[in-house]
């Protein structure tokens, strides 16, 4: 097995996937996401579904898909990691449509980077373009590690479950209050750009949703520090939705906190 880079060094290769996986793209669509999905991902097509015999199915289109990550984060034993920022799709026929794409990455034991999950949203031509996030750029500060008692206990699985449990109840704004990462939270919804707690509980707020949270996919790190599930959530009124959280360890509370949120309505 290979000794697999950690830190800053691991970061820059997650950058270098995307990049790579995004130039690829630009001759092929599909050739691209067969070569970098993983065995076992999902994508939200509009719900969470496996994502190889997805793409195996589909065909190049003539227009061009083009994306760059703008906001990349690590787990700190550097083997799970996220990716999100702008697409646009541009059609043979010269029209465009914008959104925002979300990736889960995993590294496999030849330190080779694999999508585990990718989704997005679809919005407006953006006001302003997000600023390119490049390989160079690449910073991982140190942390300290979840102690080994946290770890044991599940945590980390503790907090996506209370999480679950108290928007079920109370509705997602007030599970956002307590569980959300205040400074780096970012939540998206088909129609709107990414936004931050305040707008999304806002948001969340005026437009109440309560409902029960259906797993299709958890991972997490091999150090706990980073989380993510994938499923769809059953809410009041018969709306149903698909949804990404993405949970990050925070040593100045020695908890678990909601780091992204991604809820799409599905149509009924």
């Amino acid at each position: 097995m290979a000794q697999c880079a950690n830190g800053t060094v691991a970061l820059k290769g997650l950058l270098e996937a995307e990049y790579a996986f995004g130039e690829q793209a630009r001759s092929s669509v599909r050739a691209a996401f067969l070569e970098y999905l993983a065995e076992d991902s999902l994508v939200l097509a509009p719900k969470p579904i496996p994502g190889r015999a997805f793409y195996q199915n589909q065909t190049d289109h003539p227009g061009g898909l083009a994306w760059y990550p703008a906001l990349a984060d690590l787990a700190d034993s550097g083997d799970l990691g996220f990716t999100t920022g702008p697409w646009l799709y541009t059609a043979a026929a010269g029209g465009k449509s914008h959104g925002h794409f979300l990736s889960v990455w995993k590294r496999d034991a030849a330190c080779q980077w694999r999508v585990e999950f990718d989704g997005g949203i679809s919005h407006a031509a953006p006001l302003d373009a997000d600023a390119k996030l490049e390989p160079a750029q690449a910073r991982m500060s140190a942390h300290d590690a979840p102690s080994p008692n946290l770890i044991a206990e599940d945590a980390a699985g503790r907090a996506m479950l209370d999480f679950q449990r108290t928007t079920a109840a109370e509705g997602i704004a007030p599970g956002l209050r307590t569980y959300a990462r205040t400074t780096e939270f970012r939540f998206f919804t088909d129609g709107s750009e990414p936004m931050g707690l305040a707008a999304a509980n806002q948001r969340l707020t005026a437009h109440p949703i309560h409902g029960d949270w259906q797993d299709a996919a958890r991972g997490r790190s091999t150090d706990s520090t980073l989380a993510y599930s994938v499923g769809v959530l059953s809410g009041s009124r018969r709306q149903t939705y698909a949804y990404v959280q993405i949970w990050q360890y925070a040593p100045r509370v020695a908890n678990w906190g909601l780091r992204i949120l991604l809820l799409n309505p599905l149509a009924p």
